[in-house]
């Protein structure tokens, strides 16, 4: 399955289904307003919007706001030779030009494995629309949140997982920039269990001086209340408003997921209150490598100054993944999830 990276986020929306609506007369006149709100991009108009430089592909995902499509850059804007793989990503809506600016803003510069790239972001006119686009590397693969949808998966696995995303974490951190969205939907999973983290639209960046939010809304658009993220996937810190958030805050969040790999499921059923005060991987419920339990404690601690450093974590991992396949080769253990 063909998936990509950093670009699709929930507020795409598909057309409503008939069974959404009461009764012929509302479903018609309830279709015909979604068609009107929806402005379909031609990709002929794109490729000529864009100089010819790109060669348009098959749409990933439509919306009130823009599309998604696969596409080749051929050239970079100074004309040189390319062949980049994109996902390109097209907004017309200023609103949601001024969501996208986050990601842009913390991605710019970024070469790291385990984070998406962001190849080219600019503006263009497409069939006289003032279009926002963004071109990310396209990545071959399925996000977490599908592989769960199969169950628990092997602990090998759970553990590459935590090598890579712990180690975009360092990454991002080392720029003081916080993730704030770190859930199974954002991230990506590849070839040979490798991972990629996706989607800084809720990111913070904390400089020496001050704390920015760097989702700069318009008031019409700006939530009411609580930090911007996933409910269920919050640090302590994160839902009890705290402003100087720190790389602690994504180590928890990495915690619950991996707890969740592990398990088949989410640890609370998604109940934030039920986090405050942390929770434990150990304690009888899960089978696993002792070494795995006792890191997920510790990312897990209500108290961010407990929690471990994302590089040596990320180390920790990779070691601890490093063992098991050895026990695996010479025989002496069998690949096996947490609830065998």
């Amino acid at each position: 399955m063909l998936l990509f990276a950093g670009i699709l986020d929930c507020n795409f929306v598909r057309f409503c289904e008939k069974g959404n609506v009461s009764g012929p007369d509302a479903y018609v006149a309830d279709r015909m307003a979604v068609e009107q709100y929806f402005c379909k991009f031609v990709p002929a108009d794109i490729e000529a919007a864009l100089g010819r430089r790109y060669i348009i592909g098959s749409e990933i995902a439509t919306g009130g706001q823009g599309a998604v499509f696969r596409a080749t850059r051929t050239s970079q804007p100074d004309g040189t030779a390319a062949n980049d793989g994109v996902a390109l990503k097209l907004s017309f809506d200023r609103r949601r030009n001024i969501r996208v600016q986050p990601e842009i803003t913390a991605m710019e510069n970024f070469s790291h494995p385990n984070l998406a790239r962001m190849i080219e972001h600019g503006y263009c006119d497409v069939a006289g629309r003032h279009t926002r686009y963004v071109a990310w590397e396209f990545i071959e693969g399925q996000t977490l949140s599908v592989l769960l949808k199969n169950g628990p998966l092997l602990e090998s696995e759970v553990l590459a997982i935590g090598r890579d995303v712990s180690s975009a974490i360092a990454e991002i951190w080392s720029r003081r920039i916080v993730h704030g969205d770190i859930k199974p939907s954002n991230i990506m999973v590849g070839s040979a269990d490798s991972a990629v983290l996706i989607d800084l639209g809720a990111a913070k960046y904390l400089d020496q001086v001050n704390i920015v939010t760097l989702k700069p809304l318009d008031r019409r658009d700006r939530r009411r209340s609580g930090p911007i993220g996933t409910v269920g996937y919050f640090s302590p810190e994160q839902i009890r408003g705290t402003k100087a958030l720190s790389c602690a805050s994504d180590v928890f969040s990495l915690g619950v997921v991996m707890l969740q790999c592990l398990l088949g499921q989410h640890p609370t059923n998604y109940d934030q209150a039920a986090l405050l005060d942390g929770i434990r991987a150990s304690g009888g419920r899960l089978a696993a490598n002792v070494g795995l339990l006792c890191a997920l404690d510790m990312m897990l601690s209500p108290l961010p100054t407990f929690r471990p450093n994302p590089a040596e974590l990320s180390n920790r991992f990779r070691s601890l993944r490093q063992t098991i396949q050895a026990e695996f080769a010479k025989g002496a253990r069998a690949p096996q999830t947490a609830q065998d």
